[in-house]
């Protein structure tokens, strides 16, 4: 398996490539700077709406650890999923974006989204405004069925220092939890979530929801 990893050298992005080596794929890095980069693999340097469909060539997945996560950073205009959308209209490849558990349903109703929900919802208005953005850019993605697109979203709590040892738990659209409330994964196994989904595939325009889950 060959993969492209948009924001190869993010926080993200490096525990993605270095877990996909580990497994044997091969990873191509796209980054915009030469900084912080891992891996063996090549190496693709432009700005990510430069990008071109030969830059993915020979790649069977995409995965995009940037978008949601660094939406902030972005107009919602400009996000690099938009660019990915264009090259790869009508491709055999799929890509995957790492998405926000705020466009993840509450329950089985499916009548309210964890961004509606002021129980499980931060009072940060920074915090409301990136999840509020997140389920913007979901809703437009949704609207595409040019690509074979996925996204992977962490549960309620997505811890970036520990380490984690937990067994993985994928579900549907709905936010993942325990009988016991627990709604979480580290960002290290979050990563190893990445790479397990790539391994086992999944469907076409689907929201895919994980968690950590002790022994």
């Amino acid at each position: 398996m060959k993969i492209a990893v948009i924001g190869a050298n993010s926080t993200l992005g490096r525990k993605v490539v270095n877990k996909a080596e580990e497994k044997g794929i091969n990873v191509v890095g796209m980054v915009r700077t030469a900084e912080n980069l891992v891996g063996s693999g090549p190496l693709v340097l432009k700005d990510y709406h430069s990008l071109e469909q030969e830059d993915l060539e020979g790649c069977h997945y995409v995965v995009d650890t940037v978008s949601f996560p660094h939406i902030d950073r972005y107009s919602t205009e400009l996000l690099p999923v938009w660019r990915l959308l264009e090259i790869m209209k009508d491709s055999a490849q799929k890509l995957l974006c790492v998405g926000s558990c705020s466009f993840l349903y509450t329950d089985k109703t499916r009548q309210k989204m964890v961004l509606d929900d002021s129980c499980l919802c931060s009072d940060s208005e920074d915090e409301k405004s990136h999840l509020r953005m997140c389920v913007n850019a979901f809703r437009r993605l949704g609207t595409n069925r040019n690509v074979h697109w996925g996204v992977l979203c962490p549960p309620l709590i997505l811890d970036r220092r520990g380490y984690g040892a937990g067994n993985l738990e994928f579900g549907n659209d709905i936010v993942p939890m325990g009988l016991d409330g627990n709604s979480s994964i580290t960002l290290n196994e979050f990563a190893n979530a990445v790479i397990e989904l790539l391994l086992r595939g999944f469907d076409d325009h689907q929201c895919i929801s994980v968690r950590s889950v002790k022994d």
